[in-house]
Order: structure tokens, then sequence, then C-alpha cells
């Protein structure tokens, strides 16, 4: 072989390994960005990310989608969010999104009035005379073998048991 030709050659495979580092870096690159709750800070899934009005991504489990290094708007939206749209300076790593409606947090009730009590008082007594008197004794084989209708019955003790220790106070 000649000089020439292993010139050309290595010409050859230095312009190859150009046009091959050139494809690489003209990829778009990609930033990730986790959508949190403002409240809890947990991760949003299914929050429609859009990237310049294209085509729209949705967060996985963690609350993270991944989009363009670059953009000029961003809009984030979810049924129980407020919907968001933010400029490139204003999108960082995190964005935190409000719910739409407030929840109240969770009610305690203290105390009952006497009028409620002693009309609950009344209707329990109602239906107790309501109930057709029962047999002194009785004799069902097939309740004495019916584990589920023992459990019942020992529930309702339980139970009975409970209101009477209620009444009392």
């Amino acid at each position: 072989m000649s000089e020439t030709t292993t010139r050309h050659e290595t010409r050859r495979r230095g312009l190859a390994a150009m046009l091959l580092l050139l494809c690489c870096l003209t990829a778009e690159a990609q930033r990730k960005i986790h959508v949190l709750d403002v409240e809890t800070l947990q991760p949003i899934e299914g929050v429609t990310v859009r990237v310049d009005s294209c085509q729209a991504v949705i967060t996985d489990r963690q609350g993270v989608v991944t989009v363009a290094e670059r953009f000029d708007s961003i809009s984030f939206s979810h049924v129980l969010y407020e919907r968001e749209r933010l400029a490139f300076a204003e999108v960082g790593d995190t964005m935190q999104m409000f719910p739409s409606a407030m929840m109240l947090p969770e009610v305690q009730v203290v105390s009952v009035s006497p009028e409620l009590l002693s009309s609950i008082k009344e209707g329990i007594a109602q239906i107790v005379a309501a109930q057709p008197p029962q047999p002194l004794a009785r004799f069902d084989m097939a309740r004495l073998l019916d584990r589920r209708w023992r459990r019942d019955q020992k529930h309702l003790k339980q139970a009975e048991k409970i209101i009477e220790e209620y009444d009392k106070k």
C-alpha cells in the first residue's frame, strides 16, 4: 500500500468518527422534573405536561417527567390540581402543584345534645318493644353447627355490653 492510500484511509476514518460524534451531539438533551403536591410534598402521578404546545407527556408513579432541556413555556395540568403555565426561566427541577379544591381537616364530635340522646333512647325502646316475644327455650341443630351464626351472636353480645356501658355514662 502506498503512503497516500494510508493517508486517505486515515482521513476517512477520522471523518467517519467526527460525523458519528456530531450525530451524538445533535441529540436533544433532556431534563427531569419532579411534580409534587405543595401541602404533602408527595409525588403526583398522572400530571399532563405539555412543552411549547407539543405532544403531552404524563408523570410516572414517582411524579417524574422527562422533557426537552430548552423550551419557551411548559404547562402542568391534573384533575385535582390547579393548572400551571410557566416560562423556561421559572421552571426548576421540582414543580409543586396546588390542590384545586380545599379539603376540611378531620372533625371529631366530643359531645351529644341531651335532646338527641333522649330521642335515640326512645327509638331503641320502641324497636325493642316492637319485637315479638322470644320463646323461653328453643333448639336448632343447624344453628349449633353454623360457625358464622355463633360468631355473630358473640359480636351481638359484645355490642350490647358496649351500649350498656355507654348508657351508664
